[in-house]
C-alpha cells in the first residue's frame, strides 16, 4: 500500500513538472515572437511608408483582441482543458504571421495581425499559466515563475535572431519563418498540457506546510471565488490596476525602446540587443522573485518590483549612453519579469483555482487596455514631438501610483476561508 502511494506520488510529481516544461516551451515560442514587433517596426515603415502611429495601432488592436478573447479562452480551458484550446490558437497565430507577410494596406494588417493573430495569442498565456498554477499550492510562485521564464528566454533570443533574418531576407520572409516555427514548436507543446484532477492529481491541504504569513490566505476546494464574486471585491480591482500599469510600461519598452535607441544614433543590432537584455534578466526575475514570493510573501516582492520600474522609467528620460540604457534594460527585465508571476500567484491565492482561468482572463483583458493605450500613445507622442521622453515620464507616473496601491492591497475576505 505504501509502495503504491509512493509510486503515485512520483507519477504525480512527474506529471505536474511535465506540464511546467510544456508550458515553458509554449510561452517561449509564443512570446519570443510576440516581442519581435519592435524589430519589425522600422523595416515596415521604410517599405510601406506609413506613420508610426498607424503601425502601432495594429499592435494596440492586437492586444485588445488578445485580452478580450483571453476571458473566453480561460473559461474554455477551465471547462475542457488546455490541449484543444492552445493547439487551435497555435494554428491561428501561425496563419496570422504568414498572412502578415502579404499585407499592402493598413486594413489588411489590422485583420490578419490584429485579429487573427490576436485571437490565437489569447490561448498562449491564460490557459497555460492558469493550468500550471492549478497543479501547485506551496510552490505555485516558483512553478509559474519557471513557465514565465520562457517569455524572458524567448525575448532574449528570438528578436535578435529575427533582426538578423530581416537583414538577410527582408521583413516579409521573416514573418513567414515566424509562422512556420510557431506551428512546428507550439503544437507539440500544446498537446502535452493537461488539466489536473483536483481530487486525484493535487491535494491542496496536504501540500501546505510553511507558507509566508504575508500571504494570509490560501484557497482550498469548496471555498474558491467564482469570477462574478471576484470582480465584486476591491482586491480584484486594485490588482487589476497594478497589472494594467505593468503592461502599460512593458508595451512602451518592448515596442518603442528599440526605435528610440536607433533614433539617438545607435545601430539596429545594438538596439535589438536591448530586448535580449530585458528578456535575459526577466528569466531570473520570474524564477527567483517567484520563488522569493513563496517564501517572503507576494506583497513585499510586488512592491519592490514596481518601485524599481518606476525609477527606471525616470532614468530613461536622461539616458543617452548605450551602456546606461543596457543597464536600465537589465533591471527593467528583472523588475517586470519578477512582477508577473507574483501577480498571477496573488490572483490564484486570493480567489482559488476553480475559476482561475476565467479570473486571470479578466485581469489580462483589463491589462491589455493599458498595453494597447501605451503602445499607441507612445507612437502618437513621437509623431507629435519627435521623441519618446514624454512617454517615459507618463509611464513613471503611472507606475508610481501602482507602487502605492501595492502597499495597501490585501486578500479579500470570504466566509469559511482556511486561515494559516
Amino acid at each position: 500500500m505504501n509502495n503504491d502511494l509512493a509510486e503515485n506520488q512520483v507519477n504525480n510529481n512527474a506529471l505536474r513538472w511535465g506540464v511546467v516544461v510544456a508550458g515553458f516551451m509554449q510561452v517561449f515560442i509564443f512570446y519570443g515572437l510576440y516581442y519581435c514587433f519592435g524589430v519589425f517596426l522600422k523595416p515596415m515603415l521604410a517599405d510601406l511608408g506609413w506613420s508610426r502611429a498607424t503601425i502601432s495601432m495594429a499592435l494596440s488592436l492586437y492586444m485588445l483582441t488578445n485580452g478580450a478573447c483571453s476571458i473566453m479562452m480561460g473559461t474554455l480551458s477551465d471547462k475542457f482543458g488546455p490541449k484543444v484550446v492552445v493547439s487551435t490558437g497555435t494554428f491561428f497565430i501561425a496563419a496570422g504571421y504568414i498572412l502578415t507577410s502579404r499585407i499592402t494596406q493598413p486594413w489588411e494588417l489590422y485583420i490578419v495581425f490584429s485579429l487573427i493573430t490576436g485571437v490565437g495569442m489569447s490561448t498562449g498565456y491564460v490557459p497555460v499559466i492558469s493550468t500550471v498554477s492549478k497543479w501547485f499550492v506551496k510552490k505555485r510562485g516558483f512553478a509559474v515563475g519557471i513557465v514565465g521564464a520562457g517569455v524572458g528566454l524567448g525575448q532574449m533570443i528570438i528578436p535578435v535572431l529575427m533582426r538578423y533574418l530581416i537583414s538577410l531576407y527582408g521583413w516579409r520572409t521573416a514573418y513567414v519563418i515566424m509562422g512556420s516555427v510557431i506551428l512546428c514548436i507550439g503544437t507539440p507543446a500544446a498537446l502535452l498540457l493537461k488539466q489536473p484532477n483536483t481530487k486525484k492529481d493535487i491535494k491542496p491541504l496536504d501540500d501546505i506546510e510553511k507558507t509566508s504569513v504575508n500571504d494570509r490566505y490560501l484557497q482550498y476546494e469548496g471555498v474558491d471565488f467564482s469570477a462574478s464574486e471576484a470582480i465584486k471585491t476591491l482586491s480584484f480591482w486594485l490588482l487589476l490596476y497594478i497589472f494594467i500599469s505593468i503592461i502599460f510600461g512593458v508595451s512602451v519598452i518592448v515596442n518603442h525602446l528599440v526605435s528610440h535607441v536607433t533614433d539617438i544614433g545607435f545601430s539596429p543590432i545594438e538596439a535589438a540587443l536591448i530586448l535580449a537584455f530585458v528578456g535575459g534578466s526577466g528569466i531570473f526575475g520570474r524564477i527567483f522573485i517567484g520563488l522569493a514570493a513563496d517564501k517572503a510573501g507576494s506583497k513585499i516582492m510586488l512592491s519592490g518590483c514596481i518601485v524599481v520600474l518606476t525609477i527606471l522609467f525616470a532614468g530613461l528620460i536622461y539616458a543617452d549612453k548605450l551602456w546606461l540604457i543596457y543597464i536600465i534594460s537589465l533591471f527593467f527585465g528583472l523588475g517586470y519579469g519578477g512582477s508577473l508571476p507574483v501577480v498571477i500567484k496573488m490572483s490564484t491565492d486570493f480567489f482559488g483555482i476553480t475559476s482561475a482561468g476565467t479570473i486571470f482572463g479578466l485581469l489580462i483583458f483589463g491589462a491589455t487596455f493599458g498595453g494597447a493605450f501605451g503602445v499607441t500613445l507612445s507612437g502618437y507622442i513621437y509623431d507629435i514631438t519627435g521623441t519618446y521622453i514624454w512617454a517615459f515620464i507618463i509611464s513613471s507616473i503611472i507606475m508610481s501610483i501602482a507602487f502605492f496601491i501595492s502597499l495597501i492591497i490585501k486578500s479579500p475576505a470570504k466566509k469559511n476561508k482556511f486561515k494559516i
